[in-house]
């Protein structure tokens, strides 16, 4: 699903709430929508259905529980709290349980409750809020008075669903497939630190919960040595910079190649944790081949270039 949510200015925050909650949950007519909604200016396309539905719709002031199924368990769920209660900030607050009848969450993606690396609004003024979705993730990126994305790093942000790389990562065991990560970060961060997990194992089988359970986003191809930070995306955009990056396609022509996005912590497990790019449909793409909000094909599919950190870094995300 994507949708192109733009509010008034003097927008309620209850109402943004109910609105964003709306389109996350499978509302596709605009009309529907609060008296916040500038309508004519808002559009929902969802070939891809949006996958989330309400979980807890009293999780707190101007704040709404939603959840998505796991891709190899749907009896257990990935939940996210949309919050407005803070001005000039919607949070996406990612956590591995929620209990709805005491409206809280247990083990938080640590920085997902954050203003800084979350979407910024601004009621006084007419704004925009790109969303994406699918039951395997949900990302927002903000625009108003030519303010694009987080305040840190300037990008989107959401819940991700990874694979599961290692081998005792498995459904039966519990271990929680998804993160919160800020592609600003993802982009402008020299090492990749740029996402949290709400919980994850080390080497040493011990649980790492909170700031003690960090990712780094990674592009496998690339890395002259082992170090994290010659595997990080930022460098990927460093090697990979230019419309020359394009490569040849079948027909004799020159398409743009899109990178998968791998998470891992080397310091506590040399294993990769796994990759979000199969199950969410987002990719790296080389740095200066495309511009924020251009459209590009893979395997015939749409794909909207969505920047972070800087005009000329760009990752492709699915469509609608």
């Amino acid at each position: 699903m994507r949708a192109i949510y733009q509010y008034l200015a003097g927008a309620f925050a209850s109402d943004l709430l109910d609105d964003l909650v709306a389109i996350l949950t499978g509302e596709t007519l605009v009309a529907n929508l609060s008296a916040s909604c500038n309508k004519s200016s808002t559009s929902i396309e969802s070939v891809v259905p949006s996958g989330w539905t309400l979980h807890d719709e009293a999780a707190g002031t101007n704040a709404k529980v939603i959840k998505a199924p796991l891709a190899d368990d749907a009896t257990r769920f990935k939940y996210v709290e949309i919050n407005t209660n803070t001005a000039g900030a919607v949070l996406t607050k990612v956590f591995e349980d929620h209990n709805a009848t005491t409206h809280t969450g247990s083990n938080l993606c640590y920085a997902s409750d954050l203003v800084s690396s979350n979407q910024r609004v601004s009621t006084n003024t007419v704004g925009t809020l790109h969303i994406f979705s699918s039951a395997r993730f949900l990302l927002l990126a903000s625009l108003y008075s030519g303010l694009w994305g987080s305040p840190t790093n300037s990008g989107p942000s959401g819940c991700f669903e990874r694979t599961r790389q290692c081998g005792w990562d498995t459904p039966a065991a519990g271990w929680p497939p998804f993160l919160f990560c800020n592609l600003g970060d993802l982009a402008a961060t020299s090492n990749g630190l740029s996402a949290y997990a709400p919980r994850y194992m080390d080497r040493a089988r011990n649980p790492l919960a909170g700031s003690s359970a960090p990712l780094y986003g990674f592009t496998g191809p690339f890395g002259s040595d082992g170090s994290n930070s010659q595997l990080s995306v930022f460098k990927m955009f460093s090697q990979l910079n230019g419309i020359d990056q394009r490569v040849p396609d079948e027909t004799g022509g020159y398409v743009t190649p899109f990178y998968p996005i791998t998470f891992l912590n080397y310091s506590v497990m040399p294993e990769p944790y796994g990759e979000i790019s199969s199950h969410c449909e987002i990719w790296v793409l080389p740095q200066g081949v495309a511009t924020n909000l251009d459209v590009l094909q893979k395997g015939g599919i749409d794909f909207i270039c969505l920047q972070a950190a800087s005009s000329s870094k760009t990752f492709a995300m699915r469509k609608g």
